[in-house]
């Protein structure tokens, strides 16, 4: 088993652990002391409680209970944040109580919002069972939830009391899923480092062993962790991470209006693509290293094209991007495959072409 620490520096001796290996979930009484707490809620959805909690009696204590909310994106909405708070309450939550999230990316999204404001804030623990939640959605501390059709509107900044992550779940996953996590692995690489672009790159998702896929776990979460101990709150340099996630979440939110929602992973890949020709079209990255970076997207399985674009839709989702100010639209965008540059604002033009660029391919 690995274990990093994340130091996050705006907060004084504010810190926690990521531990990393296989079959650690069930381990979790003695990897972080639960004994302190009150009452133990741990939530998580019908799939992960079917296929993970079945025996949760035989690793839990006894005054855990089960929160199960629907399984997917659509259960990320203020209805579901009201069943947690109701069922906390129900069960004599107090602030010395603790969340325990497993699940996916929706449910440490939506379950850490919930803890942060259920009586002012109670503690949580996530334990991600994706590989997408993994190396992005569980570490640092932005909770939140979807609103008025836009993503992530609704959250608050709140970190974690620790991360479990046990590569053993993976093998749950279905491939889709599993594929859909290199889109953010990948990320890491083109925003920040070359040589991990190049080797997450080198094969196709499935073919690196489990000991090489704990190391790119390990390397997305030091890579993800430096940005936010640096800025918590996305004051500046937290916003490298933002890259391919103003048009990839506006594609994501129109996506699940039809019978064929892309997932996040397949979402970002896309808007990636499609920020990384915003980058060749504002003279900061090379056309020859845009074919590198599609190939490379091709290669691990995700997709690199979104047709019948919805236009106008699509700049309406974008133009409603928390990550906005003043209302003018703020990029993330690459000027080289692994170097990056924050708060470049982009034409609706310019936006407008990168979109028929991955409406064509």
């Amino acid at each position: 088993m690995k274990k990093l620490l994340i130091n996050i520096k705006e907060q004084k001796q504010v810190s926690y652990p990521i531990f990393i290996g296989e079959d650690i979930l069930f381990k979790i009484t003695s990897l972080c002391d639960l004994s302190k707490y009150s009452k133990i809620a741990v939530v998580t959805d019908k799939v992960v409680e079917k296929l993970l909690l079945k025996n949760s009696r035989q690793f839990l204590p006894e005054n855990s209970f089960i929160i199960v909310l629907p399984y997917g994106e659509r259960a990320k909405n203020i209805d579901c944040v009201e069943e947690i708070w109701r069922e906390l309450f129900e069960n004599g939550c107090d602030r010395k109580s603790i969340v325990i999230n497993i699940g996916g990316g929706v449910i440490t999204d939506i379950g850490g919002f919930a803890a942060s404001t259920y009586m002012r804030g109670i503690p949580f623990i996530n334990a991600p069972t994706t590989l997408l939640s993994q190396v992005d959605a569980s570490i640092g501390g932005k909770t939140g939830i979807n609103f008025n059709e836009i993503k992530n509107l609704v959250g608050t900044f709140d970190q974690p009391k620790a991360i479990i992550i046990d590569t053993s779940v993976l093998k749950t996953l279905p491939e889709r899923e599993f594929v859909s996590g290199f889109g953010e692995i990948i990320k890491h690489g083109l925003i920040s480092d070359k040589n991990y672009f190049e080797y997450v790159t080198s094969k196709k998702p499935y073919e690196f062993t489990q000991e090489e896929l704990v190391g790119i776990i390990e390397k997305s979460c030091e890579l993800k962790g430096s940005f936010v101990g640096e800025d918590e709150k996305e004051g500046e340099l937290r916003k490298t991470i933002n890259f391919g996630h103003t048009i990839g979440h506006a594609l994501e939110s129109l996506s699940f209006e039809t019978d064929k929602p892309l997932t996040h992973g397949e979402a970002i890949s896309i808007g990636m693509v499609a920020e990384s020709y915003i980058s060749v079209f504002t003279n900061l990255l090379k056309e020859n290293e845009i074919g590198i970076i599609k190939n490379g997207f091709v290669h691990a399985g995700l997709p690199i094209s979104y047709k019948n674009i919805d236009e106008k839709r699509v700049l309406e989702k974008i133009k409603g991007d928390k990550k906005n100010e003043r209302g003018l639209t703020n990029f993330t965008l690459l000027r080289g495959i692994g170097k990056s540059l924050i708060n470049q604002k982009v034409s609706s033009k310019i936006i407008l072409d990168a979109l028929k660029k991955i409406n064509e391919l």
